[in-house]
């Protein structure tokens, strides 16, 4: 397809995309409160406003706080210096940034789709991530930092794909790519490991290696946290929630070494002694983690660990790295590994990177007095109380490996929801639904192996899909409390980067087929422009429900909430909440404290963990809190607010105390 088609396409894309979300912005203004509609992202606007009027990184004026992710902060600043004039007038600049935003990832797929594979199946990409209604719905309404975590790794993805394997790379191409991967990491940091993987995706281009050793990595982590919570069970697993950690650590400073020195990171087309020579590397890594790990828990140094979680990650690993070189064994290195190169790329790469880890840290512990943000470390500590208001351990293997429907628990996108119909249509466990459903995508992929692994590599699959496993672990390995659907961006693009690949190889035979006048080009450009059309009209006409014109709704106030509270406190009060985001954005002449911590100083959350919040909300002048009185009693709050609280009045299930010290 020529040039001036695609810039047509990506041209018409943002037109119609910006048509829409301008419908949204101008609409209703209490339309706006049903689309941002998650308390995280009035932390934001909050933060943002005061930021903008001189008060600094705070929600109340008293708590600094870093409870967010900067990029995305560093955007809302100038949009929410306007609710100085008007509160809805930064929310609907955001819709319309938002819209941008989603404009530009989807014409940024399609580039990067369109490198390797057919034009329609770049369209569908484009398409699907724009107009489908559970991509807008985790990644751009609720006016979180996903929108802009989706258009830096697709921008990052795009600029790894351009890269030509068999040159050396300028500084200024290095520079390119570690500020995009800065930027990648700075609008959502758990993407770290991405950019961090990312490094060796670029030192090895044009190596069988590249693959390989992202792909082992992958399978290594995976093998240590699997076996681990199938041998202990869940939620049992969380007792040995650290010793999975470490196991994994060595299981990739151990393995990955000896498959480098026993040449597994080459390819070869000659199996003579080659499986038996692959087995005993693969048992002698293994065999040295666990001898390691049995040293640590015969010291002491380990908590605790099920010795039979040794045998089953040896068997994982010895299978699936099997797979890892039959799926790759075609690929020929062209030269040895050029290590002063590596060297050279590394440093400028990684020091970049580095270097702007290390001074965001530095400023965070000068600004706010810990080195990383302090709501990460809030749900962290949830979870190691194994059952708080905000969430109960993880409690099936499922959930564990990011499979099931639950909030949070969903790692792996509108995939997830496939598996279940699949398996409901045919009355299957999920287990075997999800094995009939790989072994046909397998199947499709394997059609045309050459292709297959051409467009993966070119799009950055196999990257993804480690940097998207290791995410995942990091927080479910952990027991991390409060995960949301939106924290899973990389595996959205993922599998809509699949799809595009599986609907390029299922449509290849149709493209060959020709009966009178009827060519299967003509057939695969009309299924093409169907599912483009469905998926713009099911799109169009929800965000017309959603944002109606001409409702009278003038002069009822924007949250029933914030006017009880107006109502029922004095001006000036300081009122602590459990969350309080929307109600701190909208409500006027009275201050919200927030008390879970996630946007609150580290001093308050040091306080919180020590029992001793009561105390510090009496030092800075309470005057009452409002909430759910069940969530008081609860971990993590314990009832340390009890004795200082007299019940005022009450909202629906929410207690008004007035707080007495």
């Amino acid at each position: 397809m020529s040039p001036r088609f695609s810039r047509t396409f990506e041209l018409s894309l943002v037109a119609v995309i910006m048509a829409i979300y301008l419908y949204a912005a101008f609409s209703e203004a209490h339309n706006f409160v049903e689309w941002f509609i998650r308390d995280d992202a009035y932390y934001y606007f909050k933060v943002a406003q005061n930021i903008s009027e001189g008060y600094g990184s705070t929600m109340d004026g008293i708590n600094l706080s870093n409870g967010y992710h900067p990029l995305w902060m560093l955007v809302c600043i100038p949009i929410f210096s306007l609710a100085r004039f008007d509160l809805i007038l930064p929310l609907r600049v955001l819709v319309i940034v938002s819209g941008l935003i989603s404009a530009g990832t989807g014409v940024l797929l399609f580039r990067l789709v369109k490198r390797t594979l057919s034009t329609p199946a770049a369209i569908l990409a484009a398409v699907y991530w724009v107009f489908d209604y559970s991509i807008h719905y985790n990644v751009t309404m609720f006016g979180l930092e996903t929108g802009l975590t989706a258009l830096a790794m697709t921008a990052f993805l795009l600029a790894l794909s351009n890269l030509k394997a068999d040159s050396s790379l300028s500084s200024r191409q290095l520079l390119t790519l570690a500020l995009l991967a800065v930027a990648m990491t700075f609008s959502r940091l758990d993407t770290v490991f991405l950019a961090f993987l990312a490094g060796a995706w670029i030192l090895l281009r044009d190596t069988a290696m590249r693959t390989r050793l992202i792909l082992d990595t992958g399978i290594i982590v995976f093998a240590a946290f699997v076996s681990v919570a199938m041998r202990a069970g869940l939620p049992e697993y969380f007792a040995y929630a650290r010793s999975a950690v470490l196991f994994a650590a060595l299981g990739l400073a151990v393995q990955i070494p000896i498959f480098y020195f026993f040449g597994f990171y080459q390819s070869t087309t000659k199996i003579t002694n080659y499986v038996l020579r692959f087995i005993f590397a693969s048992l002698l890594g293994s065999g040295i983690v666990a001898s390691l790990m049995i040293g640590l828990l015969t010291s002491g140094a380990l908590s605790g660990l099920p010795r039979s979680a040794l045998a089953i990650y040896t068997i994982f690993v010895l299978l699936m790295t099997s797979v890892i070189r039959m799926a790759t064994r075609s690929r020929l290195e062209k030269s040895p590994l050029d290590w002063k190169n590596i060297v050279r790329e590394g440093v400028q790469y990684y020091g970049i990177l580095g270097g702007a880890l290390i001074a965001y840290m530095l400023f965070n512990k000068w600004m706010f007095g810990t080195f990383m943000p302090v709501s990460g470390q809030v749900k962290a500590w949830w979870g190691s109380l194994q059952g708080t208001t905000y969430g109960t351990p993880i409690a099936s293997l499922a959930g564990f490996l990011g499979l099931e429907r639950a909030e949070g628990l969903n790692a792996w996108g509108p995939v997830v929801d496939l598996i279940y119909k699949f398996a409901k249509a045919l009355g299957l466990n999920i287990w075997i639904a999800l094995s009939l459903l790989l072994t046909a995508a397998a199947m499709i992929l394997f059609s045309r192996p050459h292709r297959s692994r051409r467009a993966a590599i070119s799009m950055g699959l196999p990257l993804l899909f480690t940097a998207s496993l290791l995410q995942m672990f990091f927080y479910n390995g952990q027991g991390y409390a409060g995960s949301k659907d939106w924290y899973w961006v990389s595996q959205m693009l993922l599998f809509t980067l699949l799809g595009a690949l599986m609907f390029d190889l299922l449509s290849r035979p149709v493209r060959r087929l020709s009966a009178g006048n009827l060519k299967g080009t003509s057939i695969v450009w009309g299924i093409t422009t169907l599912l483009a059309a469905l998926y713009l009209v099911t799109f169009v006409t929800v965000i017309v429900r959603r944002m109606p014109y001409g409702t009278q709704r003038a002069g009822q106030p924007y949250l029933d909430a914030a006017s009880f509270l107006e109502a029922n406190t004095e001006e000036g009060a300081l009122i602590g909440m459990t969350g309080g985001g929307n109600v701190a954005y909208f409500i006027e002449g009275r201050t919200i404290v927030n008390m879970d911590g996630l946007i609150n100083s580290y001093d308050y959350f040091l306080a919180l963990r020590a029992s001793r919040a009561d105390e510090y909300l009496a030092g800075i002048g309470l005057d009452y809190i409002f909430s759910n009185p069940d969530i008081l009693q609860n971990a993590p709050y314990n009832g340390q607010f009890e004795e200082w609280s007299l019940k005022v009045s009450e909202f629906g299930k929410k207690d008004l105390l007035k707080y007495n010290p």
